[in-house]
C-alpha cells in the first residue's frame, strides 16, 4: 500500500511543503500549507498513537510517572509523524528538555513540571512546522489548536476512496492473506500439542480478563478526553501554516541615511546625567553599609535583604524599560545619538553593579538562616531581569526592533520558569542548611523545622540525625519518623499501579528504612513526635 493516504498530490521526499506567499506582483491570496501537505499513514499512526498514550498515560493516570512516560514519548511521535521536520537543531534542543521534563516527572513531580511539559510540546510542533516558538505565537497557536485539529482530521482519507474496487481488493489481499494463513496453520500447531494448549487458553484467559477489567473502569470523561486529545494531536502534528505572528516581520531598525533631530534626546541626555549621578552615589552608600559580612545585633535582615533586594530588582527592570523607550524612533536618526549611546553603557554600568547588589543582598539573608524555595524564586527572578536588561543592551548595540525585544524577553522569563521547574530546589536549599548546621552554625535550622520539606529534601537532613543539639537532632529525628510514617500508611492505603511511582519517595523510603533504628521511638508513637517536632519548632523561631 502507498505511503499516500491523500487525494492531494504528493511531494518527493526531500520537499516541504511550503505556503504561497503573495507579492506585490502576484495578488492571489495566501493557500495555507496545510491544504498542500498530503496526510500519510505514520501520520494516522501518530496521531492515534498520541490519542491512546494521552488516555492510558494521562486520563488513567493517578500520579507523574504517566505524563513522564508521555513527554518522553512525544518527541518520537514528531519526528515520525511530522510531514518534514523543518527547523531539526531547535527540534532536538525542545526534544532534549522534554527528556528532562520526563526524568524530572519520574524523579518528583509537580504542577509546574506539568505546565513546563505543555509548553516544551507547543514549541516543538512550532519548530517542526518551521516557525520559532515565540511565547505570543505560541499562546495565539495553542488557543486555536482544536480548531486546527478537527480542520486536519477532515482531511484524513483514504485512498480508497478514489481507487476503484479491484485495486481495494488487491491491497486488501497484501496484509488480510499473510494473517489469517498464520491464524490457520499456527493454530492448528497449537492443537497438537495439549500443553501449548493450556497455556494458550490460559494466556487468553488473562487477556480477556484484563480488557474486561480495562473496559469496566467507566468514566463518563473519558470519551470526550479521547476525543479531545485527538484534536490536539492532529492539529500539532501538522499545524496551519503560515502560522499567526504579532508585530512586523522585520527584527532589524532601519535607519535612513537623512539624519534628524529629535527634540527628545536632550530630556534623555539630561535623564542619563542624572541618573547616573543618582545610581554613583547609591552604589557608594550600598557597598560601604551592606558588602560585609558582619552585621550587628538586631539587624533587620528581611527588611534589607528580602524586601530591599525586591525593591532594587523593580529599580533595575525600570531602567530596562527606560532604556528600551529611549533608543526607538527619531532619537536614532539624530546626529548626537552617538553621544547618548556612551551615557546608556556607562548607565548599564552602573545597572549590572546594582544587580550585583541584589545577589548580595539574598547571599546576606541566605547566610544569615539558611536557604528556602522563596529565596531561590529570588535568585531566579533576579537573574531573569539581568538577561532582559543585557537583551537591552544588545538591542541597542545591533538596532533590533521593539518587537525583537518584546519576543525574546519574553523567551527568556519562559525559559526561566521551565529552569525552576526542572531544579531541585528543596534538595538544594535544605543540603545547604544540613551542610551550615553541621558545620556548627545553628540558625538555618529554623528552615529545616518550619518549612514544608519534600522527598528529595528529606534525603539531606539524614546527616543531621548524630548531631551534637539534642532539640536539632531529635526533632530531625521525629521529622525523618513522621514521613517515614506517612510514606508506610500511603503505601498501604494505596489502590494504584506503578502510574504513582516516584524515584525519590522510593528512594527516601529506602533510606528511612535502613535508618530507622535512629528513630525507632518515634515510630509508634504520633504523639511523642508531635512533641518533639513543636519542642525543635519553638527552639529554632529565634532564628526566624
Amino acid at each position: 500500500m502507498s505511503d499516500d493516504l491523500s487525494s492531494s498530490a504528493a511531494f518527493p521526499a526531500d520537499e516541504a511543503p511550503t505556503a504561497k506567499v503573495s507579492s506585490a506582483e502576484d495578488d492571489s491570496p495566501i493557500t495555507p500549507a496545510r491544504a498542500l501537505t498530503p496526510v500519510r499513514s505514520r501520520e494516522l499512526f501518530a496521531v492515534i498513537a498520541w490519542t491512546a498514550l494521552a488516555d492510558v498515560l494521562i486520563f488513567r493516570s493517578d500520579g507523574f510517572t504517566g505524563p513522564a512516560l508521555f513527554f518522553a514519548l512525544v518527541p518520537i511521535l514528531f519526528w515520525i509523524g511530522c510531514y518534514k521536520f523543518l527547523m531539526p537543531r531547535h527540534g532536538l534542543t525542545i526534544s532534549f528538555l522534554l527528556l528532562l521534563v520526563a526524568l524530572r516527572l519520574l524523579w518528583m513531580g509537580s504542577q509546574l513540571t506539568l505546565f513546563a511539559g505543555v509548553v516544551l510540546t507547543i514549541a516543538l510542533s512550532m519548530v517542526a512546522a518551521g516557525a520559532m516558538p515565540y511565547v505570543l505565537e505560541g499562546i495565539a497557536f495553542a488557543s486555536r489548536v482544536l480548531f486546527e485539529g478537527a480542520a486536519r482530521i477532515a482531511q484524513y482519507r483514504f485512498r480508497a476512496a478514489t481507487e476503484n474496487q479491484a485495486s481495494r481488493k488487491r491491497s486488501t489481499a497484501t496484509w488480510l492473506l499473510p494473517v489469517v494463513s498464520v491464524m490457520v496453520f499456527g493454530t492448528l500447531f497449537i492443537l497438537a500439542n495439549p500443553d501449548l494448549v493450556n497455556r494458550t487458553t490460559s494466556y487468553l484467559a488473562d487477556l480477556a480478563d484484563y480488557v474486561w477489567r480495562w473496559f469496566s473502569v467507566e468514566s463518563a470523561w473519558e470519551i470526550p478526553f479521547c476525543i479531545f486529545a485527538l484534536l490536539i494531536g492532529a492539529g500539532f502534528l501538522c499545524p496551519r501554516l503560515p502560522m499567526f505572528r504579532f508585530g512586523p516581520q522585520t527584527e532589524f531598525i532601519e535607519i535612513p541615511d537623512e539624519r534628524q533631530t529629535s527634540d527628545w534626546l536632550p530630556a534623555f541626555r539630561n535623564s542619563l546625567v542624572t541618573l547616573i549621578a543618582l545610581f554613583a552615589l547609591y552604589l557608594c552608600f550600598e557597598f560601604v553599609t551592606l558588602w560585609k559580612r558582619e552585621f550587628p545585633e538586631g539587624f533587620y535582615y528581611a527588611g534589607y535583604a528580602h524586601q530591599g533586594a525586591a525593591w532594587l530588582t523593580v529599580a533595575l527592570a525600570l531602567a530596562t524599560l527606560l532604556l528600551s523607550a529611549i533608543f526607538n524612533g527619531k532619537v536614532l536618526q539624530d546626529p548626537r545619538v552617538t553621544h547618548l549611546r556612551w551615557l546608556a553603557w556607562f548607565w548599564s554600568a552602573l545597572n549590572l553593579l546594582l544587580a550585583l547588589a541584589v545577589y548580595n543582598r539574598l547571599t546576606i539573608y541566605v547566610g544569615y538562616n539558611g536557604m528556602t524555595r522563596m529565596r531561590t524564586v529570588g535568585f531566579f527572578g533576579i537573574t531573569v531581569v539581568v538577561i532582559g536588561f543585557l537583551l537591552v543592551l544588545y538591542k541597542i548595540a545591533n538596532h533590533r526592533s521593539f518587537w525583537w525585544l518584546v519576543r525574546y524577553q519574553l523567551m527568556a522569563v519562559m525559559v526561566t520558569i521551565i529552569a525552576f521547574s526542572l531544579f531541585p530546589v528543596d534538595y538544594v536549599a535544605h543540603r545547604y542548611n544540613a551542610n551550615r548546621v553541621n558545620d556548627g552554625y545553628l540558625p538555618p535550622s529554623v528552615m529545616v523545622a518550619v518549612k514544608q520539606i519534600n522527598d528529595e529534601g528529606m534525603l539531606t537532613l539524614l546527616s543531621l540525625t548524630d548531631h551534637p543539639d539534642q532539640t536539632i537532632r531529635e526533632g530531625v529525628q521525629a521529622l525523618l519518623a513522621n514521613r517515614q510514617s506517612e510514606i508506610e500508611t500511603n503505601l498501604r492505603e494505596s489502590t494504584s499501579d506503578w502510574k504513582e511511582y516516584q524515584a525519590s519517595d522510593a528512594m527516601l523510603l529506602q533510606q528511612l528504612r535502613q535508618n530507622q533504628a535512629t528513630w525507632a521511638p518515634y515510630l509508634d508513637s504520633p504523639g511523642l513526635r508531635t512533641t518533639v517536632i513543636n519542642r525543635f519548632k519553638n527552639y529554632a523561631m529565634k532564628w526566624y
